[in-house]
């Protein structure tokens, strides 16, 4: 494998979501459906959001009520896709775009339990049509408590939502790193009483406000693998926008943290949870071909493919292995691997991960 044009070809779209598929790093408030967003602003009003809709989304939007048939949806899907665009690049101006865009246009629809369950439902069908047979998806509950549910109502949709899915799924529950002990112990006990379906416990949100390994998640996350006996694992962002400190590796080694959050800027020897489009468009690499990503494979390192989400960097799991194949000549040999070890990071029962390793091999040539 080189940064050059290799002998392997790059697949078409669907011969790529064909491929099977592990994703272990995506937030479900960066993933909703666009077409599901318009649906609901237009039922909250475009006006009532923060950051003004364009013109060019909300006409055909609006054109598609009088319409019928083919033409409806192709005018609904103009608006879907044009917003898409819209608020991918508003995101991808700067960090505090990429935020205030979760703030401003996706949290505000999260709000209720029918619009977490449509939500979850809606990602967990879009990824049955990428190619995905084993999934962690996470999000912070606390975000979905502004319209009055508590976190236990947060909890009951999602499962719902995930329950009916096809493949397996586990939910990872994030601490933020601008919140305190408090609300991280909570979120412990919380993932305690879903622990069948919560298999792991992060640490998210802005590195570059409160960076490091924080030691009042630290305590919170060993507090939820001691009382899960282990069966409830531990994440952490981190090295995604800065280096890690002396102290920041010697706690992730002394509380054996098996798994980083993105961890670009490090030198890792755990799993890495790494999303290239992502770290692209929110100016952590120059280019796609600077992304460290092949390097790390390389060199040994335990590489993991993510989408961080769908929203924003527009990709879907099969669209950041098309771009691999072409930025770096990416095979089946390279997918495997990846793949394999996002089975061995993943917080699936041995049962299901052996099941999975035999469909990953089944469906790469490696």
């Amino acid at each position: 494998m080189s940064n050059t044009k290799t002998s392997y070809p790059v697949l078409g779209k669907r011969k790529m979501q064909a491929k099977p598929k592990i994703l272990i790093h995506e937030h479900l408030d960066c993933s909703p459906e666009p077409l599901r967003m318009l649906t609901r602003w237009d039922e909250i009003g475009f006006d009532k959001a923060k950051i003004a809709f364009p013109a060019d989304v909300v006409s055909p939007w609006q054109e598609a009520k009088a319409a019928t048939g083919w033409d409806r949806r192709r005018l609904r899907t103009l608006a879907a896709t044009r917003y898409q665009k819209f608020i991918a690049s508003y995101a991808q101006a700067s960090l505090a775009n990429y935020v205030q865009a979760i703030v401003d246009h996706v949290l505000p629809l999260m709000q209720t339990q029918d619009d977490l369950l449509a939500i979850t439902r809606d990602r967990i069908a879009t990824a049955v049509k990428d190619g995905i047979i084993g999934m962690e998806l996470r999000f912070a509950p606390q975000l979905h408590t502004m319209g009055g549910l508590s976190l236990d109502e947060v909890m009951e949709p999602v499962i719902e939502g995930i329950s009916a899915s096809p493949f397996p799924v586990k939910l990872i529950v994030c601490a933020l790193r601008h919140e305190d002990r408090d609300m991280a112990f909570r979120l412990a006990d919380l993932s305690l009483r879903y622990r069948r379906h919560v298999g792991v416990f992060d640490l998210a949100a802005d590195e570059e406000l409160n960076p490091g390994v924080l030691p009042w998640w630290i305590d919170a996350a060993e507090y939820v693998r001691e009382k899960s006996r282990g069966r409830i694992d531990l994440t952490i962002h981190l090295t995604e926008t800065r280096k890690p400190t002396a102290t920041d590796i010697k706690l992730i080694a002394a509380h054996k943290i098996r798994r980083i959050g993105h961890g670009i800027k490090g030198d890792w020897g755990q799993y890495l949870e790494v999303c290239p489009t992502s770290n692209e468009v929110t100016g952590q690499v120059a280019s796609y071909q600077d992304h460290p990503i092949d390097r790390f494979l390389k060199e040994g390192k335990l590489v993991t493919v993510n989408t961080d989400g769908t929203l924003f960097t527009e990709v879907q799991l099969s669209d950041e292995y098309r771009k691999l194949q072409r930025a770096f000549g990416w095979g089946d040999r390279e997918f495997l691997e990846v793949n394999l070890n996002a089975v061995a990071a993943s917080s699936f029962s041995r049962a299901v991960k052996a099941q999975l390793r035999r469909k990953l091999r089944e469906g790469y040539r490696g």
